[in-house]
C-alpha cells in the first residue's frame, strides 16, 4: 500500500476512535436537560451555553435552593450587552421577572428548574434552581438576608423567614431607603430593593405576633 494512503487511513481510524471515546459538546452539569433542550430548540436565535458559545456572560449565583412555594431568589446577569431578557426552562414550576441585569425568580412548585438570561446578541447563561418540599418549618422565628449588603441603587436582596407560623407580614424601617418588590408580603420570603444610601431594617411578624429583624447595610 502507498505510504501516503496508509498514513491517511491510520489518521482517519484514529479520529474515529477518538470521537467514539470522547463526547462532543459541553455538559452544563444541570442533570436532566430535556426542558433546556426544548427551550433552546424553540429559541433558535439564543445561543446554548452548553455548546461553549457564550463564555463572555454568566449568571450569579449559578445555583440556588428554594424550598417553599412562593419562595424567591435574586439572580444577576454578568457581561454582555443590554437589554437583557430573563426566562425559565419550565414555566409550570416558577416565573422570573427581569429588571435590567437582575432577575427575581418565584417558585410556583418546589423542585428543579433552570433560569436562562440572554443579552441583545443572544448570548445566554444558565442558572439552576433546586428545592425540596420535605424541608421542615416551625420553631423559633428567624430572618436572614442574601445578600445583606447592597451597594447600588436598585440592588436587590432576598429576605427569608424561617420558623414561626405562617402567614407572615413584612415591614421596612425606612421606606425612603428601600422597599419590597411586588405586592405579596405574606409569604416566607420577600425581595427588598435599595432606594437610597443608609442602613435599613426589615422586620417580619408571624401570625402569633412573634417578630424578627435584619439590618440591610447600604453604604
Amino acid at each position: 500500500m502507498n505510504k501516503n494512503v496508509l498514513g491517511k487511513w491510520v489518521f482517519a481510524m484514529g479520529m474515529a476512535v477518538l470521537a467514539a471515546v470522547v463526547p462532543m459538546g459541553c455538559d452544563s452539569g444541570t442533570g436532566d436537560d430535556s426542558e433546556l433542550d426544548n427551550y433552546f430548540a424553540n429559541h433558535p436565535t439564543v445561543s446554548d451555553p452548553r455548546d461553549g458559545g457564550s463564555g463572555v456572560v454568566s449568571i450569579t449565583p449559578d445555583t440556588v435552593i428554594v424550598n417553599t412555594v412562593g419562595g424567591r431568589a435574586v439572580f444577576a446577569f454578568n457581561g454582555g450587552t443590554a437589554p437583557y431578557t430573563w426566562d425559565v426552562a419550565d414555566s409550570s414550576k416558577g416565573t422570573i421577572s427581569g429588571s435590567g441585569a437582575q432577575g427575581v425568580y418565584t417558585a410556583t412548585v418546589v423542585g428543579e428548574n433552570d433560569v436562562i438570561a440572554y443579552d441583545r446578541e443572544g448570548r445566554a447563561a444558565i442558572a439552576k434552581v433546586t428545592g425540596s418540599s420535605g424541608s421542615s418549618s416551625g420553631g423559633e422565628l428567624a430572618i436572614s438576608a442574601s445578600p445583606s449588603t447592597l451597594d447600588a441603587y436598585g440592588s436587590m436582596a432576598v429576605i427569608k423567614a424561617t420558623g414561626g407560623v405562617a402567614p407572615y407580614s413584612w415591614a421596612v424601617a425606612d421606606g425612603l431607603k428601600g422597599g419590597f418588590v411586588g405586592p405579596d408580603t405574606t409569604g416566607s420570603s420577600v425581595v427588598y430593593s435599595r432606594n437610597a444610601a443608609g442602613d435599613n431594617a426589615v422586620t417580619v411578624t408571624d401570625s402569633t405576633g412573634a417578630r424578627a429583624s435584619v439590618v440591610i447595610v447600604q453604604p
